[in-house]
C-alpha cells in the first residue's frame, strides 16, 4: 500500500447517510412549520376581516301597541338603518314583572320596566325612556272633586296583578280609601274607556304617558260625543314620593288633550313613574353600548317618528339609580376615552409655556413703554418748574412775555405727544394742573411788576 493510500481516513457511509436523512428531516419540519404559520396567519386575517353577523338583542317591550312597544319598534327601525353591528327583536309581553321573569330565564336580553318594579341582583340599567303619569279621569257630572271622593262613585281600574292595579292602591293607601266601601272594577283600559263614555261608570284610573294613543282617542271620542271629562288632582303627590322614592311628581298641563274647551281645565298635579330600559349584567357590553349610542345619537330621528322619544335620557346618577348601569351603557356615557386634556397633555403644556412666555414678554414691553411715557412726562414737568422759577425771579415784563411763549410751546409739544401716545392720559392730567399753576405764577408776577 502506498503512503498516500495509507494516509487516507476511511469514510463512515452509515454516518453520512444518517446525517443526510437528519438534514432532510429538519428541512421538511421547517417547511411544514412555515406552511402552518402561513396558513394560520391567512386564516386569522380572514377571520378578523370576515363579514360578521350582527348581534341580535331580544327586548321585552310590554303589551303590543303600548307606548313602550311602539317606541322600541321605532328604535328597531333606526338601529336597522344606522348600525351594521346590531339588530333588535321586539317581543310583546304583559308587563314589567313578566319582563323581569323573562330576563331571569334568559329568554330576552333587555326589557322595559317601571322604575318601581322589583328586580334581581344582575339587572342593569341602560336608559330612562319616558314618564308614565297617574291619571284619574271623571265625567264632569260625577260628584267627585278630590281623591277622597272616589268612595262616592264607580271607577274602573287596571287589571288584577298589573302595574297599574298596584299603582291605584298606592294612591288608595296614602289617602286611606276603604277598599270594602268602594265601587271599583278591575278591567282593561279599552273596556273601562267605553264604559266611561257610555256613562256606566263615573271615573277611570290609568297609568300611561300623556301621548298614549288609546288615551288620546278617549278624549277625541268624548269631544265628538260632547261628553265633558275632567281630571282629579293628586294634590299630595310630593308626600307620596317621600314614601315611595321611585315615584316622582308630575303636572298635567292645561289643555293637554283639547284646546278649545281645555282638558284638563287647569294644570293638574299628579304622581308619575319612569319607564326605563334594563338588561342583564352578562349581556354583551358592545351590543348595549351600540344600542345606547343609536338611541342618543339619533334621537331627533326617533322623535320625528315617535314624540315620546324626546324624553329619552341618561340616568341621573347624582339622584341615585333604581338599578346600577350596565357597563356597555356606562362606556357610552363616559365615551370610554381619555378627556381632551389627558389626550393632549403635552401639546397643551407646551402651549401654556409658550403663552406664559409671550404674556411675560408683553408685560415687560408694556412696562417699558409706560416707563418711557412717564419719563417723557417728567421731563415736561421739570421744564414747567424751571419756567415757574424764572418767572418768580423776573424783573421785567419782557422776560415774562418770553416765558409765556415757552409755556405755549411746551403745551403744544405735550398735546402732540399725547396724540402719538408718547405720554399717557394720566400724565397729561398732571401736566395740565402744573401748567395752569405756572401760568398763574406768570400772571401774578405781571401784576406785581406793573404795580
Amino acid at each position: 500500500m502506498s503512503k498516500k493510500a495509507a494516509s487516507r481516513v476511511p469514510i463512515d457511509t452509515a454516518a453520512v447517510n444518517a446525517a443526510s436523512k437528519q438534514g432532510k428531516s429538519n428541512r421538511l419540519f421547517a417547511f411544514i412549520a412555515l406552511f402552518i404559520l402561513a396558513i394560520s396567519s391567512v386564516g386569522g386575517w380572514l377571520w378578523l376581516n370576515r363579514e360578521q353577523e350582527p348581534n341580535t338583542l331580544t327586548i321585552g317591550a310590554g303589551p303590543f301597541g303600548s307606548d313602550a312597544f311602539n317606541l322600541l319598534s321605532e328604535v328597531r327601525q333606526v338601529v336597522l338603518r344606522h348600525s351594521d353591528e346590531l339588530r333588535l327583536n321586539i317581543k310583546s309581553t304583559r308587563d314589567g314583572s313578566q319582563n323581569i321573569a323573562l330576563l331571569n330565564k334568559g329568554e330576552i336580553d333587555a326589557a322595559v320596566i317601571r322604575s318601581d318594579t322589583p328586580v334581581v341582583a344582575d339587572v342593569r340599567g341602560v336608559a330612562e325612556l319616558y314618564p308614565d303619569v297617574f291619571q284619574i279621569i271623571v265625567r264632569d257630572d260625577a260628584p267627585a272633586f278630590t281623591v277622597t271622593d272616589l268612595t262616592n262613585i264607580q271607577i274602573s281600574v287596571p287589571e288584577y296583578g298589573s302595574d297599574g292595579f298596584r299603582s291605584f292602591w298606592v294612591i288608595g293607601d296614602h289617602y286611606d280609601l276603604p277598599i270594602d266601601q268602594m265601587r271599583w272594577k278591575a278591567e282593561p283600559f279599552n273596556i273601562g274607556a267605553k264604559k266611561l263614555l257610555s256613562g256606566q261608570i263615573d271615573a277611570l284610573f290609568t297609568v300611561r304617558s300623556l301621548r298614549d294613543m288609546p288615551l288620546i282617542r278617549l278624549f277625541e271620542d268624548a269631544q265628538l260625543k260632547s261628553i265633558k271629562l275632567r281630571y282629579l288632582p293628586i294634590a299630595q303627590a310630593e308626600a307620596i314620593a317621600l314614601k315611595r322614592p321611585f315615584l316622582t311628581t308630575a303636572n298635567i298641563p292645561k289643555g293637554a288633550f283639547t284646546g278649545a274647551t281645555p282638558v284638563p281645565g287647569h294644570d293638574t298635579p299628579t304622581s308619575a313613574v319612569k319607564r326605563i330600559l334594563v338588561t342583564r349584567a352578562d349581556v354583551d357590553p358592545e351590543a348595549i353600548r351600540e344600542l345606547t349610542r343609536i338611541m342618543f345619537e339619533n334621537r331627533l330621528d326617533l322623535t320625528i317618528r315617535f314624540a315620546l322619544a324626546s324624553a329619552i335620557s341618561a340616568p341621573d346618577e347624582t339622584r341615585g339609580l333604581s338599578v346600577p348601569l350596565h357597563e356597555g351603557a356606562q362606556a357610552f356615557y363616559n365615551r370610554d376615552q381619555p378627556s381632551f386634556v389627558q389626550e393632549n397633555a403635552e401639546p397643551l403644556a407646551l402651549g401654556v409655556t409658550v403663552l406664559t412666555l409671550l404674556l411675560s414678554g408683553l408685560f415687560a414691553l408694556r412696562s417699558r413703554f409706560v416707563s418711557s411715557q412717564k419719563n417723557k412726562a417728567d421731563i415736561y414737568n421739570y421744564q414747567l418748574l424751571d419756567i415757574q422759577k424764572q418767572a418768580m425771579l423776573a424783573d421785567e415784563a419782557d422776560e415774562l412775555d418770553l416765558l409765556k411763549v415757552d409755556l405755549s410751546n411746551i403745551l403744544q409739544t405735550v398735546v402732540i405727544a399725547l396724540d402719538t401716545d408718547e405720554v399717557t392720559d394720566e400724565s397729561f392730567q398732571s401736566f395740565s394742573l402744573l401748567w395752569d399753576a405756572v401760568r398763574e405764577t406768570i400772571n401774578d408776577r405781571y401784576r406785581q411788576i406793573k404795580t
